[in-house]
């Protein structure tokens, strides 16, 4: 399990890093296009992975346009990346990052509840391109249990989590169950519910000491 510092101002990259981050995400939908000469240092001096994010509004993000514009905002920052995070709208593009050497992470989030057998259906289609990252929106325990269930007994890698605040409990259980990674704060929170990168780091490390 990996820690993923999620920033939308790279500035706060230094501070992700000494709280114990694993991975960066650059949540490339909230960062403005001019950005000033230390947000770019922090990225280009950043030592740890890379993940590059443009989330589009209809899955939570500030990004509204299409594949084309998707891509625009991926191209310049591609030689720093390790991994791209690409949503089933725009899948197209993973088989030629894929061939490039980024390592595809494919992502649906929703703030519905799926089934059990609708977040299998789920993870095999985003498996045939890329790591499957499934975000739920829990409306009850039992709801949550079943988001447990079948983190445990689903193929791996893969990673799950939860939107909203009410179950954020649940983001830092899903690791336990096989979860991949944890998407936490650095700086302002990318999205509600998250944690920040120390309180995670320190939760799970007593949970698992």
């Amino acid at each position: 399990m990996q820690l993923i510092a999620s920033v939308s101002d790279p500035a706060d990259i230094p501070d992700a890093v000494a709280g114990g981050a694993d991975v960066i995400e650059l949540r490339l939908d909230l960062i403005p296009g001019d950005l000033p000469g230390p947000s770019l240092r922090a990225i280009r001096g950043c030592t740890l992975p890379i993940i590059l994010t443009v989330r589009s509004r209809e899955e939570g993000g500030a990004f509204s346009g299409g594949t084309a514009d998707w891509q625009a905002l991926i191209e310049p920052w591609l030689s720093l990346a390790e991994m791209i995070d690409i949503e089933q709208r725009f899948s197209t593009t993973a088989p030629g990052y894929r061939d490039s050497g980024k390592k595809i992470i494919a992502s649906y989030h929703t703030e519905q509840m799926p089934s059990a057998p609708e977040l299998r259906d789920i993870e095999a289609r985003l498996r045939r391109y890329g790591i499957p990252k499934i975000v739920v929106t829990p409306r009850s325990p039992e709801d949550v249990l079943s988001l447990c269930a079948f983190t445990l007994a689903a193929e791996h890698p893969v990673i799950t989590s939860t939107m909203g605040s009410r179950f954020r409990f649940a983001r830092i259980i899903l690791p336990l169950f096989g979860s991949s990674y944890l998407f936490c704060a650095a700086g302002r929170p990318t999205a509600e519910g998250q944690f920040t990168v120390r309180e995670a780091r320190t939760i799970l490390d007593t949970l698992t000491r």
